[in-house]
């Protein structure tokens, strides 16, 4: 008995010692935001994920001399409207007509949850509730004071409103403190993040819904009673939709009306802020004016801006436009200028992204590069479910593609480049592309809301970069303290942001207003530009070609279209100096030549069409014309059936034992020009492949495999005669790929083809129903 209360003593020492030299730093003395956000499920991650051990990633290992605000993520929303804990978000989400049951606020398992390690610090347990005998009347004080009371079985914190079942956990006297407890020491606030991709589905129902926000709102009161300084919403997203739910233009109004009753609620003195999608098309909704006067920041989520579902590789979190972006626009600098310049949004309620992690993807090359095609196929994620995308699980498959900077960074056999277009870097490997943040490009995000005096920069998520570089201290079961913590890229925001920087001055492009110009004219205007600081410029322009001269200068050359009436174009030009830019649009007035052309119309028709002998192929075709004539389709061989400004036609093979190919001529015409294309049937042959096992006369088993068609095939029941591919009774081999859809197929719910290159989900039993026609049992994904 002594020997167990000298140990704790020593421990009670070491522990105290600890937090008093942590205690000497305090929140950053700048005026700038760093907001990080602090999940509660990195902290099971261990070694396979960059850490040196499980339960490294909690707040104890934070620099708080660095952050300013924390937001603990994420608490979710239910269908009633009332809040849960992460711990117990659906993970079948993605499935459609699923719903997020309602749940514990916190999940209260000491076990198998962070939620109380983190955010209560130390524990020590009771396995009862005290009673009033002398002996029990420590343990009783201790309760009381900590505000827990009976409750049933279990237990209730009076000031949450949080219940659990036994053990009781009480903050250890001593012991390392909560993440709300240890910030407040440091001057640091915590935000209650609410949402996040896969817990927003119910934010528009339960924002539309009197009653269900009430049940929300007051469960906002019992996060306010658990000591956080703030509500973070990341509804992701109003008016676009998220994860099995789609938006509405009513979630605007609805978002904003949350967020002026979220500030009632929580008063004036605490801080509301927001997650927003980081592109200007899905910002336009929102009445901005109103959430200026109810919010205190705008979280702009300047990260995931390509990956998987890119078509082509490009930067996760690029600073500005590059020339291989598949998207134009999607940038730091773009959404700055319509924010500040184009919507008047105060420009220090405004704070950008920053990656610690990075996006892995595979392409189609040998050799990949900035700009390459991706491979896509379908993946199984853990949280999106079957997704189609290109995401590289070769080299990140602990992190479904996405691998932290403090992993990433330390991995072999990757070619690291530098983009000076987007100042961003990236790496290759063989096939493989990863778009990542270092401290040079998360210097230079730094540096750009100093020049453009924004108010901060968020953080996903602040275990990114973090690396032990001493020894840990064990604070019970679960919490570990590094006694030398590095964080390389926070400290490089950490030292823009303390420094004395001087704000760069932005250039100044001087140009013409307008010009006139003949239908086909080619015209020539100069434009210049200066810049205060002296620096290198550059100039780039839209709709048009540049040529740069060395004196800041340069030459901008449009070529007007040919057209016969008067019409006007613009050119867009931009000058920048690296940091900063200016940009002027020169408007073209095109004098038409008064003489109608017709434009021939254009026809969009598949390369080849694939049809089994003795079938008829069906050729699925379409046509636009910029004229709006009046469409007619031909074709040279089969009959055609037009819809307006489509059709199909349907050719008949010979039954033949043989494979061959039809050339079909698909014509469309406005009566006065014609387009044509080319359409090749492939039609195979009805005689088996060499190596096909199938065999009409045999009787099979369930559980028998055949091959077909070069197919392998799973007899489920007993069948004698049923054709693979063209019955139920067998069970195609699922090779991982998704296959050309057949009409002789049967499909199932569920399963997938493609058509005329689009994938397509079965919603339920069918064949020979064609993807993509009206009130089919196929939808496109």
């Amino acid at each position: 008995m002594k020997s167990s209360i000298k140990l704790t003593a020593i421990a009670a020492s070491i522990a105290s010692s600890l937090l008093m030299s942590s205690s000497l730093y305090a929140a950053p003395a700048h005026d700038k935001n760093v907001i990080g956000y602090l999940t509660q499920w990195e902290a099971w991650k261990g070694p396979q994920h960059g850490f040196s051990v499980a339960g490294e990633a909690t707040h104890l290992n934070v620099n708080m001399d660095i952050y300013s605000i924390l937001n603990y993520s994420f608490f979710g929303v239910a269908k009633d409207g009332s809040l849960h804990s992460g711990d117990l978000r659906n993970k079948k989400i993605y499935q459609p007509d699923a719903v997020q049951e309602p749940g514990s606020l916190l999940y209260t398992d000491v076990y198998s949850s962070w939620d109380l390690h983190i955010l209560w610090g130390e524990l020590e347990y009771l396995w009862s509730y005290p009673g009033n005998e002398a002996w029990e009347a420590e343990n009783l004080a201790k309760v009381k004071a900590q505000g827990f009371v009976p409750n049933g079985n279990g237990w209730k914190h009076e000031p949450s409103g949080v219940t659990g079942e036994m053990p009781l956990p009480l903050k250890k006297a001593g012991g390392a403190p909560g993440l709300i407890d240890l910030a407040n020491e440091k001057g640091v606030k915590v935000m209650a993040s609410i949402g996040g991709w896969s817990m927003s589905k119910h934010f528009p129902e339960v924002a539309a819904d009197p009653v269900k926000k009430a049940r929300f709102l007051a469960d906002v009161d019992k996060l306010m009673a658990l000591g956080f300084h703030g509500i973070d919403i990341d509804w992701e997203y109003p008016g676009t939709g998220g994860m099995n739910f789609i938006g509405t233009e009513a979630d605007y109004d609805n978002f904003e009306q949350l967020m002026e009753d979220i500030r009632e609620r929580i008063g004036e003195d605490k801080l509301l802020t927001a997650a927003f999608k980081a592109v200007p098309s899905a910002l336009e909704g929102f009445d901005w004016e109103r959430l200026v006067n109810s919010m205190d920041y705008f979280n702009m989520m300047t990260y995931d801006l390509n990956g998987g579902w890119s078509n082509v590789t490009g930067h996760n979190s690029p600073l500005y436009p590059y020339p291989e972006e598949e998207f134009a626009g999607l940038t730091i600098d773009t959404l700055r200028d319509w924010m500040v310049n184009q919507r008047g949004i105060p420009a220090d309620k405004i704070n950008f992204g920053a990656a610690f992690y990075g996006r892995g993807v595979q392409t189609t090359e040998t050799t990949a590069y900035l700009g390459a095609p991706t491979d896509k196929r379908m993946v199984n994620f853990e949280v999106d479910g079957p997704t189609v995308s290109s995401v590289d699980l070769t080299n990140w498959a602990n992190f479904e593609g996405q691998p932290n900077y403090n992993y990433l960074v330390k991995q072999p056999n990757w070619e690291h480049h530098w983009d000076d277009n987007a100042r961003a870097p990236y790496a290759v490997n063989g096939k493989y592309f990863l778009s990542y943040d270092d401290p040079q490009s998360i210097r230079e995000k730094a540096e750009y809301i100093v020049n453009h005096d924004l108010g901060g920069i968020i953080v996903w998520q602040v275990h990114g970069d973090i690396e032990c570089k001493g020894s840990f201290t064990n604070f019970g079961a679960k919490l570990k303290q590094c006694s030398e913590l590095s964080s390389p890229l926070a400290e490089q925001i950490d030292a823009v942001f303390s420094q004395d920087v001087v704000p760069n001055h932005a250039p100044v492009l001087t140009a013409p207003t307008a010009f006139e110009a003949e239908s086909g004219q080619t015209i020539a205007f100069m434009v210049s530009a200066s810049d205060k600081d002296g620096d290198a410029l550059s100039f780039s322009a839209s709709n048009a070609q540049l040529i740069e001269s060395s004196d800041n200068t340069a030459t901008v050359i449009f070529k007007a279209p040919q057209t016969a009436v008067d019409t006007t174009e613009h050119v867009t030009v931009s000058v920048t100096d690296g940091k900063r830019s200016d940009v002027k649009t020169v408007q073209i007035n095109i004098k038409g030549t008064g003489e109608e052309a017709n434009t021939p119309p254009s026809l969009n028709a598949p390369a080849s069409v694939d049809v089994i002998a003795g079938d008829i192929a069906t050729i699925s075709v379409s046509a636009t014309d910029v004229d709006q004539d009046t469409l007619t389709f031909t074709a040279s061989a089969g009959t055609i059936v037009q819809n307006g400004n489509m059709a199909t036609v349907s050719v008949p093979t010979p039954e033949s034992d043989k494979d061959s190919t039809l050339n079909v001529i698909v014509t469309v015409s406005d009566a006065q020009s014609q387009t044509s294309s080319s359409v090749t049937v492939n039609i195979k042959g009805t005689q088996a492949p060499d190596g096909d096992t199938w065999n009409k006369d045999q009787v099979y088993l369930g559980g028998d495999k055949v091959t077909y068609n070069g197919v392998e095939y799973t007899a489920k029941w007993w069948t004698q005669g049923d054709t693979p591919g063209a019955s139920e009774v067998w069970q195609e081999k699922d090779d991982g790929s998704v296959k050309e859809w057949s009409a002789s197929k049967v499909y199932n719910g569920g399963d997938q083809a493609t058509y005329q290159g689009l994938n397509y989900k079965a919603k339920w039993w069918t064949k020979g129903d064609k993807p993509g026609v009206a009130g089919s049992p196929w939808e496109q994904i």
